[in-house]
């Protein structure tokens, strides 16, 4: 079978440790979204394509034209993204998963805040202010 938007589409349900069921009620359009998509030649409509890639964190461009470079390069960003990234490594357990989420977790916490380039001097200054003494 060739690779297109649907089969590209129901791998990364059959990648997703949730079950069919769980990924349909996800999208909030229906319990069988999931198995219609998979068991019929019906063309879902583009809003339940788009729910789906959605709660399945699919990039459009790679559902729809098979590229994957915007995916690979694009910054993981917040709890969920980390979370679902880590769960595609093969070998590592629920158990491992939180463990390695801690971790990074913990890490990004202790990180310190980001320079921001002032633009007087152009020089890097803290991002967050610091109060000194009046005199």
């Amino acid at each position: 079978m060739a690779e297109n938007w649907k089969t590209r589409l129901l791998k990364a349900v059959d990648e997703d440790p949730r079950s069919d069921r769980a990924i349909s009620l996800a999208t909030n359009m229906g319990v069988n979204t999931v198995n219609e998509l998979r068991n019929t030649n019906k063309s879902p409509s583009i809003d339940k394509v788009l729910k789906l890639s959605e709660v399945l964190n699919i990039d459009l461009g790679y559902l729809f034209w098979g590229r994957t470079d915007e995916k690979e390069t694009a910054p993981i960003r917040g709890d969920q993204a980390i979370l679902e990234t880590l769960k595609r490594i093969e070998g590592l357990d629920q158990r491992g998963v939180e463990v390695v989420f801690s971790v990074i977790d913990t890490v990004i916490k202790r990180q310190p805040s980001t320079p921001e380039q002032s633009s007087a001097d152009d020089q890097f200054a803290p991002a967050t202010a610091h109060h000194e003494p009046k005199p």
